[in-house]
């Protein structure tokens, strides 16, 4: 018996797929029956929406826009703008064999007028980064996308809730340029045209909003947006701004502006894991079944995040409360150590800075903070000068005056690790351990012989106080005494200029160590959180408490290191500035934890006010159409009332 095989009907079947799927989102976002037809369908209207965001006529108070300065804050807006270069499409099929079902109504602006404008815009030159040397930004025009008809997504997302934005996703033709972004910046924001304060996220915002508002005068009247009127912060997540220059750092720091929480600018990043999975399957698709697959996609990420809404919020107001408690006692603790009149003038200077913010940034370090390499660079510039202007000092062919005092710091440094690796082995050391230890010690002394050698040529007075019978006598190599200029005693004669050098090492010395200090206990901190939320079992938790003791003895070493440079370099130069940039971020760190539960508790008012509006809206579309037959009528009332509802379950889900 023989059977035949019938023709295949694959293609037609996803066809179906997709023209099923277009039906459900008309259905489930209200547009199935307009009354101008689905073609009357507004932008955006099929996107599942934030209920948690600011939405002007369905969840803010009346009189919200006469709020007082201090509670606006409560009444922003938060994006979040990124790209996703995983999120490519080949240059398959066209926009004529496979033409998109939705035109604007989900998540993609509207192709037609996206393509016409960057047709008339697209080749605009993309200035440089002035910052870091962002790929973002040098690499936009020069992306590989040979054989590609995108080479990826750019987005606008609600940073506070992790949903996207309608009207805020389109494709990439070369790299992540501005004229891309700034098309789907402006069609994002013609939703919260409205709003008075808005906080945009970007990982190059530094750059990118330099000279926004001259490129905005390109795009068409409806695009615009009236910035003049309102409070518009541009900052960098939390994750990217450590790849920026300092002033960057203390400039567009969620950290340290006002109103904006424990945002943390990262909701993008956390969103494409979610939609990342199926870009393998619609990098193959055409134009318009790519688009469409996508926007049903984010429609089921937003509702997801909807429905998980109240037990998000929940969470976070629960982690937030014990830290306002907390964060409020160091800062009064920090404030009761303090002189009053002093942190009164501080007061009025971060005030100032937060209303104008053109003010002098309390934030940054007025004494500028150097390091050993940037002093080391200075010292051997001013050398060159000399010998090219024929002044040169320098005893010894190969070893100048500061390069000895550097070198010598450098000595002092390998003997307290030699210190400290010798403690660490124990009484009970083994061969290798004892051999690797000798090896050291051998390699340091030696070293040690050849400076002093070099040193009695610059100072040598230093011959009266040690030999090197001295030195090679010593049992212990880590406590040869260097005798550096600062441990000359005061009657013998020293040249000045070795005291000025090492007077500015130390000092770069100790600023080194101290950031490299702050930098390992911020790092046991959070070694210490991950061990107890995360660790179980014994073997991994001795190798946890391993690593911890690892970075207990680098604290120690800077700690040692740190100590001998303020000795020899006794100055409390800078000790204020210190100070009150501190203070400055402790007032806030607690200040932004206080905002954070005042935004939560207004997200969570927003939420219920806007199920409750759409539940409203949901009754209200049954006068939108008539029908021939009474029963056609009753069949649209029964969906809209489900649709209603389903609402108000939402709500309940939320609240409890």
């Amino acid at each position: 018996m023989r059977c035949s095989i019938g023709p295949d009907h694959y293609e037609a079947l996803l066809r179906m797929m997709r023209e099923w799927r277009f039906v459900k989102q008309m259905k489930r976002s209200g547009q199935g029956h307009h009354p101008g037809s689905i073609a009357a369908t507004e932008p955006g209207a099929c996107a599942v929406l934030c209920p948690a965001c600011p939405h002007p006529g369905k969840n803010l108070p009346d009189e919200w826009d006469k709020a007082p300065p201090e509670s606006k804050f409560l009444y922003s807006l938060f994006v979040a703008i990124d790209a996703n270069f995983r999120l490519a499409r080949r240059n398959v099929s066209s926009d004529a064999i496979d033409p998109g079902l939705n035109h604007g109504y989900a998540f993609f602006v509207e192709e037609t007028a996206y393509k016409s404008f960057l047709n008339s815009y697209g080749r605009t030159t993309q200035e440089k980064s002035t910052c870091s040397s962002h790929n973002a930004v040098n690499l936009a025009d020069t992306k590989v996308s040979h054989g590609l008809a995108a080479t990826g997504t750019g987005t606008i997302d609600c940073v506070q809730h992790n949903l996207k934005r309608p009207n805020s996703i389109g494709d990439l033709q070369k790299g992540e340029r501005y004229i891309n972004m700034d098309y789907m910046f402006f069609s994002s924001m013609q939703l919260a045209s409205t709003l008075q304060v808005i906080n945009i996220s970007y990982d190059i915002a530094c750059q990118w909003s330099k000279n926004l508002w001259t490129r905005m005068s390109a795009f068409p009247q409806q695009y615009h947006l009236d910035h003049d009127a309102k409070t518009i912060y541009f900052l960098v997540p939390k994750f990217h701004l450590p790849a920026h220059i300092l002033s960057c750092q203390t400039t567009y720091s969620f950290n340290f502006i006002k109103g904006v929480g424990r945002t943390d600018g990262e909701a993008p990043e956390r969103g494409w894991a979610n939609i990342n999975p199926i870009a393998t399957s619609t990098r193959e698709m055409g134009p318009g079944s790519r688009c469409d697959t996508l926007d049903d996609h984010f429609n089921d990420w937003n509702w997801k995040k909807v429905f998980s809404m109240g037990t998000t919020l929940a969470r976070k107001i629960k982690a937030a409360l014990p830290e306002v408690i907390e964060r409020n006692r160091d800062l009064n603790d920090f404030e009761a150590a303090l002189d009053p009149s002093q942190l009164a003038c501080w007061k009025q200077d971060i005030e100032a800075w937060e209303l104008d913010r053109s003010q002098p940034n309390p934030f940054e370090l007025k004494v500028t903070t150097i390091s050993q390499a940037s002093v080391r660079l200075a010292l051997l510039k001013a050398e060159a000068d000399e010998m090219e202007r024929g002044m040169s000092m320098s005893l010894h062919d190969d070893i100048s005056p500061s390069v000895l005092i550097s070198s010598g710091l450098e000595l002092e440094d390998q003997q307290r690790r030699l210190e400290f690796e010798a403690k660490n082995i124990g009484q009970h050391a083994t061969d290798a351990q004892q051999a690797k230890l000798l090896q050291h010690v051998n390699s340091l002394r030696r070293c040690i012989d050849t400076w002093s050698c070099v040193q009695l040529l610059y100072m040598p007075c230093v011959s009266r106080l040690c030999s090197s019978d001295d030195i090679a006598t010593e049992p212990k190599v880590h406590k040869i005494n260097l005798l550096l200029p600062s441990a000359v005693p005061a009657g013998l004669p020293c040249e000045e200029r070795l005291l000025n050098h090492e007077w500015d090492l130390r000092e770069a010395q100790a600023n080194d160590a101290l950031n490299d200090l702050c930098g390992v206990l911020n790092m046991k901190y959070h070694l210490y959180k991950y061990k107890d939320a995360f660790i179980r079992g014994q073997r991994a938790n001795i190798r946890a408490t391993g690593i911890i003791n690892n970075a207990d003895n680098r604290i120690d070493a800077l700690a040692a290191k740190y100590n001998a440079a303020r000795i020899s370099n006794n100055t409390e130069h800078g000790l204020q500035d210190s100070l009150h940039v501190e203070w400055c971020r402790a007032r806030a760190r607690a200040h932004r934890w206080q905002e954070e539960v005042q935004l939560l508790r207004e997200e969570m008012r927003r939420v219920l006010a806007f199920f409750e509006w759409q539940a409203v809206w949901w009754e209200a579309q049954a006068s939108w159409r008539t029908f021939g037959s009474p029963e056609a009528a009753e069949g649209l009332c029964g969906h809209l009332r489900n649709a209603s509802l389903l609402q108000a379950f939402d709500m309940f889900v939320v609240v409890f």
